[in-house]
């Protein structure tokens, strides 16, 4: 390592933080770095760290903050891409350019330092909070808060978090311990006192507004039972229940019925083909052909009403996705198995309780579940209708068929 690469990390951070760093960038820019720059140098001096060591620590603290150029959230880790790609441009070795990225990983809040020059930028990257303006840099960091990750706080709520952020934290090294720990307890104590006439204020509204929601209990008691009242009596829960309840089994039922009888008529027209093809079609030369006609009438008639019966019986299922804007948007019914036989159990269950929060979308579903149950048995008695009267007929037409063919054979057997 030599002061070159010391100079080219500082023009690069530079360059960056003044010309390149977006408007709103109050507290993170060139004076926060500059000063974890010199915090680093005072701490390594004072610890008796190494020259090469003070050095690494301060290209650590000229790059740790560059990552805000490109996020605000998880700003480090931009840094430490940044930092390897600028290292490797001057030709830095592996080892070294990892020594970096792990000081400028170390500053970030939730990370416990590991090594020592990871507890000296660290105190050096937080050493704001050991100033005499330390609340009013808290200030600048509030509104970058507001300005790049939408966080607003209240007054209230900014000291009430300062004053649990400064009670949780510790400088490390003896340096911060000596020289900044005493400036943040007196913030601390500051903050404390903000804290706590802020909760005397609170409490008092809050007995005041006791006081008077004490005296109006009665009358919101009453408006409350009556409104009760009234929603019950919008709200036949238990007669909707039991009106679904009934016509689904109803709905159940007659599909029931519908497949038994189209069972029925498959069974019979099977039987009638198999009689036709083994006791009638092989004596039609006993008949002089006279039976071939009546013969494919009946087999026509039977292959019809089975066709016929087959399709009232046969399913019919859809693709089975749904997608959560579905659900959000209310356009698919998750009561039906077709909607969801080929989605996840996790994506299924997310979709119910959404379902079951909304009392709309649930007696919706149900609705319209039902609504095209109705379809479908419509058409399942539609075709049964449309079998039973071709094989009624049909076995009509078949039979006196039969017959002129029979007395036909007779009389030209006899001529």
């Amino acid at each position: 390592m030599n002061s070159d690469l010391l100079i080219a990390a500082e023009q690069y951070a530079r360059n960056i933080l003044e010309n390149e760093l977006p408007d709103g960038y109050v507290y993170h820019n060139l004076d926060h770095t500059q000063q974890v720059v010199q915090l680093v140098e005072k701490i390594g001096h004072h610890s008796k760290l190494s020259g090469e060591e003070i050095e690494l620590l301060k290209i650590a603290a000229w790059l740790h903050d560059l990552g805000y150029l490109h996020t605000y959230v998880d700003h480090e880790e931009k840094s430490s891409e940044m930092a390897r790609a600028f290292l490797s441009t001057q030709g830095v070795e592996p080892k070294l350019m990892k020594k970096v990225t792990d000081l400028i990983y170390a500053t970030r809040i939730d990370h416990e330092p590991n090594t020592f020059l990871e507890q000296v930028i660290r105190d050096a990257d937080l050493s704001n909070l050991g100033t005499p303006d330390a609340l009013e840099s808290s200030e600048l960091i509030r509104q970058e808060w507001k300005t790049f990750s939408d966080r607003d706080f209240t007054d209230e709520e900014w000291n009430q978090f300062n004053y649990d952020f400064f009670s949780n934290h510790d400088y490390h090294t003896a340096y911060a311990q000596e020289f900044l720990g005493p400036l943040k307890q007196q913030a601390q104590r500051r903050l404390k006192k903000r804290v706590k006439v802020k909760k005397k204020q609170k409490a008092a509204a809050k007995q005041a507004m006791l006081e008077m929601k004490l005296e109006e209990t009665e009358v919101q008691l009453d408006k409350a039972k009556s409104r009760l009242k009234k929603m019950k009596k919008l709200r036949p829960d238990r007669g909707i229940e039991t009106m679904f309840r009934t016509t689904y089994r109803t709905h159940i039922n007659l599909s029931s019925i519908a497949d038994n009888k189209a069972n029925i008529l498959l069974s019979i027209n099977a039987i009638v083909l198999s009689i036709i093809f083994t006791k009638v079609m092989d004596k039609f030369e006993d008949f002089d052909n006279y039976v071939i006609i009546p013969g494919l009438i009946i087999i026509l008639v039977c292959m019809t009403t089975i066709v016929f019966a087959i399709l009232a019986t046969r399913p019919k299922v859809n693709s089975g996705i749904f997608t959560r804007e579905d659900i959000l948007n209310k356009k698919t019914n998750l009561l039906f198995f077709g909607n969801f036989h080929s989605m996840n159990l996790g994506d299924y269950l997310w979709g119910i309780d959404q379902m079951m929060k909304d009392a709309e979308y649930l007696y919706g579903s149900m609705t319209t579940d039902i609504y095209f149950l109705g379809k479908v048995l419509a058409k399942k008695f539609q075709l049964l209708r449309i079998a039973y009267n071709i094989f009624m007929y049909g076995m009509g037409l078949a039979v006196i068929s039969f017959i002129v063919a029979f007395l036909l054979a007779y009389w030209g057997g006899t001529a």
